[in-house]
């Protein structure tokens, strides 16, 4: 009998358990925290592969479509961008997953976690205009560029660079400053 009252009676935890518990607790919560929040270079780093898997597209599409080449075009809200026919840079073309227009922006819809991040400057020189809003690719994957374009993106005080080969048409991303 007095065994069963010794068991029924240490059913609940002791202060210092509980203690020790709510430590154990804390402690995963600090660690688990920054996994949650993204900083400015973990944003950067994502926003860049977004837009270079974006220009990758265009220049596939350009390969694809050799009737009517394709353009990436940069809006001048500094967020937001799309892939045009060169026939027509200001209509998207519909994307060829979702049927809907190729028109991303920073902080918005699937990219709502990018939201701080804009595009700060970019460097796009064509024979004929410099520094227009507009990168165009060949049949054959080059660009329309003269020299190496660049679009640098920022998020509070960090900035990283996207810059892709006139020849080649190759996405290369540098480093977070």
């Amino acid at each position: 009998m007095a065994s069963n009252l010794m068991q029924s009676a240490r059913r609940g935890l002791t202060m210092l358990e509980l203690m020790i518990v709510v430590a154990v607790l804390g402690i995963i919560g600090a660690m688990a925290v920054p996994m949650f929040s993204a900083t400015d270079a973990t944003r950067l780093t994502s926003a860049a592969s977004v837009l270079a898997a974006d220009i990758d597209a265009a220049r596939a599409e350009s390969i694809a479509h050799s009737d009517d080449t394709r353009l990436l075009v940069l809006d001048n809200d500094g967020l937001t961008w799309h892939i045009a026919a060169a026939s027509d840079s200001t209509t998207p073309i519909n994307h060829p997953t979702t049927g809907q227009p190729y028109r991303r922006s920073f902080g918005t819809g699937e990219l709502k976690q990018l939201q701080g991040v804009t595009i700060d400057s970019y460097s796009l020189d064509t024979a004929s205009e410099t520094n227009d809003n507009k990168l165009g690719f060949g049949i054959y994957g080059q660009t329309d560029q003269t020299s190496d374009a660049a679009i640098t993106l920022r998020s509070g005080d960090t900035v990283l660079t996207l810059t892709v080969n006139p020849s080649t048409g190759e996405v290369t991303i540098g480093q977070v400053n």
